[in-house]
C-alpha cells in the first residue's frame, strides 16, 4: 500500500487496496490524475534487497552482480528461441557462473549456440518429443486436446491413467520428462510411463501439493486475506483498470473486495482447474487508484514498480508478494509443470519456484527480479507441511521450499486480446 507525499501523506494511494477518498480517486478512475510513484520507494528497495540477501544467501556485492548477469541471460535465452528453432530443447541460468546454459538436441546448431556466448549441452531428446510426451499425460489428467493458454476449452474428466501421478514437467537440465507421484505409488506409473523409456524419470513425494488459499499494489489482501491481489492491468483505450489474480481464489461473476471490504469489482472470468487465473474490473467508482506497483510489505509496506512481463529461465531469480509470507525470494526450478492440487484439481503450465508461499499467498504477485521488476505470474499453490498450529512451507523445516506460480505471459495471451488490456509499461 502507497501514501502520497505532501498535502495527500493520509490518503492511501494502494493499487487495488483501501484507497484514496472517492473524490480524489474519481479523477484517477479515466486516466487524468495517476498519482506520480517516482522511483521505488526506500523502505521497499529496503525490503527487497534484505530478502533477497536471507532467502538467496547473498551479499549486497553478489545480489548487484547477479541482477546484471540475469538480465543479460533472460535477453539471450528469448533470442535463442527463436534462432534456434527446433533445436532448442530448452535453457537454465547457473547462477556460479552467471552464464545461460542452453541444451541443443542438433549437433549442426551448437557452434551457432556457442557463439551467442551461452553455454551449450547437446541432448537426446528433443523438445518437440519431450513435449509430446507431457501433452499426453495432460490429456490423461483431463486437458482437451489443442487447449492453451490462448485457446481455452473446458477441462474433462481424470482419466484412470493418470492416477497416483502428483505433477510432471520437462525438466530441461535432466532431457527428460519428470513425474512426481504419491508415495507408493513409483512401481504401478513406472509399468504406465514404460512406453516412454528413458524420456521420463520417476520420483515419489509424501508432500501433496495444494493451493496456496485460506479460501491490491500486487500482493495486497482481498476478499478477507483469504488471498492475495496480483498485477494491475488497464485497456489504454478507455482506461479501465482490471486486475489479474488467481483464478481458485474467486468465483466467475462474484464480487472482488480489497482491503476493509470495500467493493473492487466483478470477476468477469476465472479458470481453475485446467488454468489458475481469473480477471477482475475496477467498478469501484475511482476508490481504488491502480498502477505497476507490488508491495513489499503487503497490505502497507514499501512499494516497487513492475515494467511489462517476463518469462524467466529455470534458474532465475523471482521474488513474490502476498500477505501471509510477505516478500520471499528463490529460484524458478521447473517451467511448464503440470501439478494436481490436493489430488483433485489439475493445473498445466505452473512455473515451480523456491521461494516460500502459504496459504493466503494465493493470487500474490510474482516478479522477476533483473536490477528492474518485471511481472512473472500470480502465485497457484505449494507443497506445505503442518507444524502443529498451520501449514508452513518447507523452508520452515530446513528443506527447500516447493512453490508454483501460474505465468502471466499465459495470462496475457488470453486476456490481453478479450479485453484490450496491457500491463502498464
Amino acid at each position: 500500500m502507497h501514501y502520497k507525499q505532501k498535502m495527500l501523506a493520509s490518503v492511501v494511494m494502494s493499487a487495488l487496496a483501501l484507497g484514496a477518498t472517492p473524490a480524489l480517486a474519481a479523477a484517477a478512475e479515466g486516466g487524468g490524475l495517476i498519482p506520480d510513484r517516482g522511483a521505488d520507494s526506500f523502505q521497499a528497495q529496503g525490503e527487497v534487497q534484505a530478502a533477497i540477501q536471507r532467502d538467496l544467501g547473498l551479499s549486497p556485492e553478489q545480489a548487484k552482480k547477479q541482477q546484471a548477469l540475469q538480465a543479460k541471460a533472460i535477453e539471450l535465452d528469448e533470442a535463442l528461441q527463436s534462432s534456434l528453432g527446433e533445436a532448442y530443447a530448452g535453457s537454465s541460468y547457473d547462477a556460479a557462473t552467471g552464464r545461460l546454459v542452453v541444451m541443443v538436441s542438433d549437433a549442426k546448431k551448437a557452434d551457432q549456440a556457442k557463439a551467442s556466448g551461452a553455454e551449450v549441452r547437446q541432448v537426446k531428446h528433443s523438445k518437440t518429443r519431450l513435449d509430446a510426451i507431457k501433452d499426453e499425460l495432460d490429456v490423461s489428467a483431463g486437458k482437451a486436446k489443442g487447449s492453451s493458454a490462448m485457446g481455452r476449452q473446458p477441462h474433462g474428466p481424470r482419466q484412470s491413467g493418470a492416477a497416483g501421478m502428483t505433477s510432471w514437467y520437462v525438466d530441461t537440465a535432466r532431457n527428460v520428462v519428470a513425474v512426481t507421484v504419491q508415495k507408493g505409488q513409483a512401481k504401478a506409473a513406472a509399468r504406465k510411463l514404460a512406453r516412454f523409456g528413458d524420456a521420463v524419470t520417476i520420483a515419489e513425494s509424501d508432500l501433496a501439493p495444494t493451493p496456496a488459499a485460506a479460501y491490491m499494489d500486487g500482493g495486497d489482501m482481498i476478499n478477507g486475506a483469504s488471498c492475495s491481489a496480483g498485477f494491475n492491468v488497464r485497456n489504454p483505450s478507455t482506461g479501465r483498470g482490471y486486475l489479474i489474480t488467481a483464478g481458485h481464489c474467486v468465483g466467475a461473476g462474484s464480487t472482488l473486495r480489497g482491503q476493509g471490504g470495500f467493493i473492487f469489482g466483478p470477476v468477469l472470468e476465472r479458470f481453475f482447474p485446467s488454468y489458475d487465473d481469473a480477471i477482475a474490473r475496477n467498478d469501484s467508482g475511482g476508490y481504488f487508484i491502480q498502477g505497476p506497483w507490488v508491495d513489499t510489505n503487503p497490505s502497507n509496506g514499501g512499494v516497487i514498480t513492475t515494467r511489462g512481463y517476463t518469462d524467466a529461465p529455470v534458474g532465475t531469480t523471482v521474488c513474490k508478494s502476498g500477505v501471509t509470507t510477505r516478500w520471499t525470494c528463490g529460484w524458478i526450478t521447473a517451467k511448464n509443470e503440470t501439478v494436481t492440487m490436493d489430488g483433485t484439481n489439475t493445473v498445466y503450465g505452473l512455473t515451480r519456484h523456491s521461494a516460500c508461499v502459504e496459504k493466503g499467498d494465493s493470487g500474490g504477485a510474482n516478479v522477476s527480479w533483473t536490477g528492474t521488476y518485471a511481472a512473472e505470474g500470480v502465485s497457484s499453490g505449494a507443497s506445505l507441511i503442518w507444524d502443529g498450529t498451520r501449514y508452513r512451507c518447507l523452508s520452515a523445516i530446513g528443506q527447500t521450499n516447493v512453490s508454483w506460480y501460474f505465468p502471466i505471459a499465459d495470462s496475457m495471451a488470453y486476456y490481453g486480446p478479450r479485453y484490450g488490456v496491457s500491463m502498464w509499461p
